[in-house]
């Protein structure tokens, strides 16, 4: 009998640490400073996490950094998407996307982090429309104060920490009592939102539509579109990409489509800009010819 018991007492107390290395073990496939794509659906139980990578590899049209490129397909959420919200999902007018990344909530250091000092912040805003790919087609942010930028680098921090801490994958399902996507993105009525991570009136998110969004460039048709924006929270150190402190800069712009990949776009197709070109160059002759 004792035996017995003191193998049993064994199997409980291991069966205890694994849960607990399992509670605490940091996420394997996120970093600080990462991007990450969130998804609720407003009473749904559910929401999803879903990361892009380090945030400042999506820094594309930033003053003294090189333009950006077009990333298509980063990843495939469908399956991920159908299973947290069901098979509608594209065309369920209840469902909220949103973009938060930030390596530190660090205000005394001058430290920097790909191009990046402390609590700069990676965020989204609702495109109005499909307007003129390559441009942003939001109202863009500006944080008035450091503490501001405090404020918002620590409720990205929470959010995405909830990911980084109970999970193990670079996209997963999350229980809304578990994320802190909803926290953090809270709403003031139904189809209204509250300010987002404690600074952001209005929200972050995009709210999907019954139809399309729309062809936006090479992404083709899209359901979601969310203007990426870089804030900076210090200006003048040495190693760190330039921008205007605490006023957000267009980046590209992340889209999802109804097959459920994400894609991101920072510059017009090139049949786009050989348009342009050639416009430009019209101009250009018809001012000449007038002088």
């Amino acid at each position: 009998m004792k035996s017995k018991f003191t193998r049993c007492a064994l199997l409980m107390a291991a069966s205890s640490l694994v849960a607990s290395i399992s509670a605490t073990a940091a996420n394997s496939l996120y970093a600080p400073g990462d991007l990450v794509l969130t998804f609720q659906k407003e009473g749904s139980t559910n929401t999803v996490y879903a990361n892009l990578g380090s945030a400042a590899g999506f820094r594309g049209t930033t003053a003294g950094a090189a333009d950006g490129t077009n990333s298509l397909n980063i990843l495939n959420l469908s399956s991920t998407l159908t299973s947290a919200f069901g098979s509608g999902w594209a065309s369920d007018a209840s469902i909220y996307a949103g973009l938060a990344g930030v390596y530190s909530t660090n205000d005394s250091s001058n430290a920097i982090t790909n191009g990046d000092p402390n609590r700069t912040l990676y965020v989204s805003a609702s495109r109005g429309g499909v307007g003129t790919v390559g441009s942003a087609n939001s109202g863009g942010y500006t944080v008035n104060t450091t503490s501001g930028m405090t404020t918002g680098a620590s409720g990205i921090v929470t959010q995405n920490n909830a990911f980084e801490n109970n999970y193990d994958a670079q996209v997963t399902i999350s229980l809304t009592d578990v994320s802190k996507i909803d926290d953090m993105n809270p709403f003031l009525s139904t189809g209204i939102q509250d300010t987002a991570f404690g600074i952001f009136g209005g929200g972050v998110q995009q709210v999907g539509s019954a139809s399309s969004f729309g062809s936006f460039g090479p992404a083709g048709d899209v359901e979601f579109a969310l203007d990426l924006y870089r804030i900076l929270a210090k200006t003048g150190i040495n190693g760190q990409v330039a921008g205007v402190l605490r006023e957000g800069s267009y980046e590209g712009t992340v889209t999802v489509n109804s097959a459920g990949q994400v894609s991101f776009i920072a510059v017009p197709e090139p049949s786009s800009l050989a348009l342009f070109g050639l416009a430009t160059g019209s101009l250009l002759l018809r001012r000449r010819r007038s002088a």
